[in-house]
């Protein structure tokens, strides 16, 4: 009983709350073209979607 509430509290401070700011990060789209957060928002506002295995099988 004590490894899930370990669990929660490690990564509880992980978890972004409505109205954080986003941490700077860079990733690399389906073309092979690299997206960095710091260089998007300043073309104007960004929306950041994570789908977990979204269009992949299993």
């Amino acid at each position: 009983m004590l490894f899930p509430i370990l669990v929660t509290g490690l990564f509880s401070g992980a978890v972004p709350q409505a109205g954080d700011t986003a941490p700077d990060f860079t990733v690399t789209d389906t073309d092979g073209r690299q997206h960095t957060l710091s260089e998007l928002v300043t073309q104007g506002p960004v929306i950041v979607a994570f789908f977990p295995k979204a269009f992949t099988p299993g």
